[in-house]
């Protein structure tokens, strides 16, 4: 003879709902396929699912248990499950499957720091990004036979990190935003992943300065180097470069250094960078400085009284 659902349950026709739920999911823990591989094991896990489905709704089981001793239930060799004729149907049984829609995954934002000088010519940096995918084990269920998943701990879903080389082009402006293409959040059912905007901040630079293009440096030296002349060094884009200052050099006198500018883009040519000059008083000078200086002072009012 066939044995009902409540003999595949191994409960009595009189069990409540709970009493029915917790031996189910004791023979889910017997039975399943993740524990159990076999081919007998397989036809039982079926035929308690079916079981299950029938004695836990309310209305099915009620037509269960009027009908189960008449000829309108029948047993199914081919599937191994007991099957109802149209009279056990009920709404409940017509399938509300929803397809999910797809879902885009969210943008991540993060911001690096460059110096002046990486600005103009271009750099790389490594960022560190973490991003959630839907955990592998469970599908996103959270639990795996009953139990809490044990390779997301429950939450569904598991957290990646990774490191991306970012290129950063030259002559990139402060707080420019850089969009990486599907390095974001990881889509869902089918969706695109989100981007990765990367927000460059360039550190100030309180030597160099940039107008219309043309780099400008400020340049002291001292008297007896505006007199004598001599070669100074100073720093451009590029690196450091030394100028030649001619003898008598003024104040606020300009020089122009060629190729060491701004890249244009365009024209793959480099602009230029000019080099003011500005005479820096010394704040403390020796008793033999002040010597010679009162001498050059005696030596200019002589010159001065000759042309008088």
């Amino acid at each position: 003879m066939l044995k009902s659902y409540y003999e595949i349950l191994n409960v009595n026709s009189n069990a409540t709902k709970t009493e029915i739920k917790n031996q189910y999911r004791k023979l889910v823990r017997i039975y399943h396929p993740d524990v159990n591989s076999s081919l007998e094991a397989e036809k039982i896990f079926k035929e308690i699912n079916k079981a299950a489905d029938i004695l836990l709704d309310d209305e099915k089981r009620k037509n269960y248990d009027k009908y189960r001793s008449s000829d309108k239930i029948f047993y199914n060799k081919n599937s191994s499950n007991y099957t109802f004729s149209d009279l056990f149907k009920t709404k409940k049984d017509k399938p509300k499957v929803k397809t999910p829609q797809p879902k885009n995954g969210e943008d991540i934002s993060v911001s690096v720091n460059i110096d002046f000088n990486e600005a103009f010519l271009g750099t790389y940096r490594v960022v560190n990004i973490a991003h959630s995918i839907i955990c592998p084990k469970c599908s996103g269920h959270k639990f795996v036979n009953g139990s809490k998943c044990s390779y997301c701990d429950g939450l569904g879903e598991k957290i990646l990190k990774r490191k991306i080389t970012v290129k950063i082009p030259p002559s990139i402006k402060d707080k420019t935003k850089l969009r990486i293409k599907g390095e974001g959040q990881s889509g869902l059912y089918g969706g695109k992943n989100g981007n990765l905007y990367v927000v460059v901040n360039i550190e100030k630079n309180d030597e160099l300065k940039i107008e219309d293009g043309i780099v400008r440096y400020t340049a002291q030296i001292s008297p007896y180097e505006a007199i004598l002349g001599g070669n100074i060094s100073v720093p451009t884009l590029w690196g450091e470069a030394v100028i030649k200052i001619p003898p008598l050099t003024k104040a606020n006198q300009s020089f122009k250094l060629v190729d060491v500018g701004v890249l244009n883009e365009k024209t793959n040519k480099k602009g230029d960078e000019i080099v003011k000059i500005l005479i820096q008083i010394p704040s403390e000078i020796t008793d033999e400085e002040m010597e010679l200086y009162k001498k050059l002072g005696e030596l200019n009012i002589k010159r001065n009284a000759k042309y008088c």
